[in-house]
């Protein structure tokens, strides 16, 4: 139905790809002969997440820095939606190098000077509220690691004792990152299961959280899971040049994924969350 309310040739088949934790992420077959990737959700919370994927898709788009699939369509019915992209073929060769060059041309290019988004982000199923800052600090203190610092205290996935620990933090981090860092746009959400290598060379950049923030948060998320060649943090590194209190600014972006990442799948984080937070002792 999605398809054919947005004029494309009729669907022949279907098969599953990886990617699907929230998403019914399938590889449609056309009649015509070309193949399209549709996101499939069918909860109301969930259709308001892919709309804000796909405003962070042609966001990014719209910079021409980095390779992000293009946005065919975006069908939204009552409680379900369709997102239809691009197919992008997977490669083995591609060169992560370019890739951080790319990323680096993208957090140079000219954008909002306001931190955070007149739209709400989803980082998975969390959703933060619109919200515009002159001040990086405050954003990710008030609008990122407080409010979810409330959530896991309020689901009881950390203790009091330990949501103390974090709580005395925040004052440290909001001391230790910069208040005005250049603003870049961001992809927000750049762990190496959204990024993925081209038959063409290229990588892809996918599933974006983008936002308005401290150009150090993307790779501050790629840092923290790693599986990413180093040549791609090397090029973005060389391109940027040097920055003040890296390490504080990396670990306070990777304390709130971790942060979240509590929120999301329970008390497993919490060590890595404390290991983290021991920059801000």
């Amino acid at each position: 139905m999605a398809l054919q309310a947005s004029g494309m040739s009729p669907a022949i088949s279907s098969s599953s790809l990886a990617g699907g934790s929230i998403c019914d992420v399938r590889c449609v077959h056309l009649e015509d002969g070309s193949q399209v990737v549709c996101k499939i959700v069918q909860e109301i919370s969930d259709v308001n997440m892919l709309a804000s994927e796909c405003r962070g898709l042609e966001q990014l788009s719209a910079t021409n820095c980095i390779r992000t699939p293009n946005v065919l369509a975006h069908v939204t019915m009552e409680t379900s939606a369709v997102l239809i992209l691009e197919y992008l073929e997977r490669g083995e060769n591609a060169s992560w190098q370019r890739a951080g060059r790319s990323l680096a041309a993208l957090h140079q290019s000219a954008c909002d000077v306001h931190y955070g988004s007149g739209d709400e982000v989803w980082l998975g199923r969390t959703r933060f509220p619109p919200v515009s800052t002159d001040d990086w600090g405050d954003l990710l203190i008030e609008h990122r690691l407080r409010p979810l610092l409330r959530d896991v205290v309020d689901a009881r996935t950390l203790d009091r004792d330990t949501a103390h620990g974090v709580e005395e933090r925040l004052a440290v981090i909001r001391q230790a990152v910069p208040s005005q860092p250049a603003a870049a746009l961001l992809h927000g959400d750049l762990w190496a299961g959204n990024l993925m290598p081209l038959a063409t060379g290229d990588v892809a950049f996918l599933d974006p959280a983008s936002f308005i923030g401290d150009p150090i948060a993307d790779p501050a998320m790629t840092l923290l899971f790693g599986g990413i060649p180093q040549s791609f943090m090397g090029s973005w590194c060389e391109v940027m040049g040097e920055m003040d209190n890296v390490q504080e600014r990396i670990a306070g972006v990777q304390a709130m994924h971790l942060l979240n990442h509590v929120r999301l799948f329970g008390s497993g984080y919490v060590p890595q969350l404390m290991d983290c937070l021991k920059h801000f002792a």
